[in-house]
């Protein structure tokens, strides 16, 4: 396939074409330069969502949904093919719901932030998972306001979400732009000057064009690799984006297991987490923002390999593995034994993590549970945190422990002398005891 210079991409309803950009530019860099002011830079990192745009994702289910995400760390050419929205979209005929709701609650002061709120809660309003405070406050979660505060905006929040039954609100234009099937995604290949990006459709166009670019940096919600670019100008010869290879998108369960594909992203994955894996799906909450997950991948953070990052601990406890794949087949590997050093990992060139495992508890009882310290409670990298797992057999003895740290070493560490401790003993405060003591050597 010949590289071509265009990225094409729908714009607030209208086709629009990038000509001769840079695979290193971000979405928000593009729209600013073109006019489209509304969305702000502020942190440049997806920390404080004034870059906050909405755009059409397939979830697994295969129905279309908007979402949130963080144009400022968003490379432009992962979101070819797609239908995105800035504030300007959403007002172009007359002020929408969420809109008028701002304005009528005093949701807005001096407003620099108000265009990414806006478009948070563009999302909440075409959503039917809602039900309570937690959840709206999740939604607006990643959105920082310096001056308003948060209860006028909540109150906004509430008052537009409420306004209609959600077949209503489906039934509108914008609500209908979600009943349109999105064309087939089809393998693209970028060139500018001499930066490439690719998107391969297949496991098997991903290896071909891997052997042709073995240094090129893989990326799949690139809100780590977005980052870099935004935040320290960091630029990239040759991209290979994963995001559309189905054979990693898939969630499927066993009756003893869960699997989720390594591209999945962490909001497509977390309903199926929270009855069998509260522990999971707990950290899962605590990670970043909706607008952060509605972009990252269990595969990516895993894959990343940081000391910090906010799976790893939880899913070593809980027995995870890992299926790889790559040119030459397949293989599985305990995900206790997959980092190798800090930021290095077992995956070979050209090898990816194409489904995470879950083991799923047995006929007996699970305790499991999960613990993030940071500076503040959302929104914030790990300074430690821990996955803590025990399977109970039908007389309270312990069949399997898991403990697991993330922050304290060079990888996500287990505390093997621990875990072994435990098999075959009851919970007591003496058996508590010693295994403090153990993990506090």
């Amino acid at each position: 396939m010949d590289p071509s210079d265009r990225i094409a991409f729908t714009l607030n309803g209208r086709p629009v074409e990038a000509l001769h950009v840079s695979p290193n530019t971000t979405l928000l860099d593009w729209l600013r330069t073109h006019d489209w002011t509304g969305t702000k830079e502020g942190c440049a990192e997806g920390d404080c969502g004034a870059c906050t745009v909405v755009v059409i994702d397939r979830s697994p289910s295969g129905t279309l949904a908007y979402r949130s995400i963080n144009s400022c760390i968003a490379l432009l050419p992962t979101l070819a093919g797609r239908e995105i929205w800035t504030v300007e979209g959403i007002g172009t005929a007359s002020p929408h719901s969420v809109q008028h709701a701002m304005a009528d609650n005093y949701g807005s002061q001096c407003g620099y932030c108000t265009p990414g709120f806006v478009t948070s809660l563009f999302e909440g309003y075409y959503r039917n998972d809602i039900t309570t405070v937690d959840d709206l406050n999740d939604t607006l979660n990643g959105n920082l306001c310096r001056c308003t505060g948060y209860r006028p905006i909540r109150d906004a929040a509430r008052l537009a979400w409420g306004s209609l039954p959600h077949e209503q609100k489906l039934a509108d234009p914008f609500g209908q732009r979600l009943q349109t099937a999105p064309a087939p995604d089809t393998d693209l290949a970028l060139r500018s000057g001499h930066e490439h990006f690719f998107q391969p459709t297949s496991l098997a166009a991903f290896f071909e064009l891997h052997r042709t670019f073995p240094e090129a940096t893989l990326i799949a919600g690139g809100t780590e690799i977005g980052v870099l670019v935004a935040k320290t100008f960091r630029r990239f010869s040759t991209f290979i984006s994963l995001q559309r290879i189905p054979e990693l998108l898939d969630i499927h369960e066993t009756p003893d297991a869960l699997l989720i594909g390594g591209g999945v992203t962490l909001t497509d994955a977390m309903p199926f987490l929270c009855e069998p894996f509260p522990s999971l799906h707990e950290m899962c909450r605590w990670f970043a923002s909706r607008p952060i997950r509605n972009r990252a991948t269990f595969g990516g953070n895993l894959a990343t390999a940081s000391p910090i990052g906010d799976t790893a601990p939880v899913l070593l406890s809980l027995g995870a593995s890992l299926r790889l794949v790559g040119p030459e087949g397949q293989r599985e590997i305990a995900l206790r034994d997959f980092f190798t050093g800090y930021r290095k990992t077992v995956l070979q060139p050209g090898e990816l993590i194409q489904f995470v495992r879950i083991p799923r508890p047995g006929s007996g009882q699970r305790l499991a549970r999960s613990f993030k310290v940071s500076k503040r409670r959302e929104m914030d990298i790990s300074i430690v945190s821990a996955g803590f797992c025990l399977d109970l057999d039908d007389t309270g003895t312990i069949t399997r422990a898991g403990i697991a740290f993330g922050g304290v070493a060079a990888t996500p560490a287990t505390v093997p002398e621990a875990e072994a401790f435990l098999i075959g003993k009851t919970l007591t405060p003496d058996s508590v005891e010693t295994v403090a003591d153990i993990i506090s050597r």
